[in-house]
């Protein structure tokens, strides 16, 4: 089959014909899935280690409201809040590493 010429508003315009050797395919990039959902990974991993770490002040709280330990007169605002404010610094560690 041979390329014809066709009129086209009076012009004649030779027919396309293809490259004999074809162009070498450019380098692609492959997409950067992981990267996308790094940031959700650590808000559900944030999320998990905050409900395990409530979970684990309610039954501390719990313990100490129905045993004997209740009882006791003392002052426990540093200790708890040291073991707070330090259970807080672990999970922001663990999600940040």
């Amino acid at each position: 089959m041979t390329a014809r010429g066709f009129d086209y508003y009076d012009q004649m315009t030779a027919a396309v014909r293809p490259s004999p050797t074809a162009p070498a395919p450019t380098p692609t990039v492959a997409p950067q899935v992981a990267t996308a959902t790094r940031g959700s990974d650590r808000l559900m991993r944030a999320g998990a280690y905050l409900l395990v770490f409530v979970g684990l002040l309610f039954l501390a709280a719990l313990i100490v409201t129905v045993t004997p330990i209740g009882a006791i007169d003392a002052d426990i605002t540093v200790p708890f809040l040291a073991v707070f404010v330090g259970g807080l610094a672990a999970i922001a560690w663990a999600v940040l590493r």
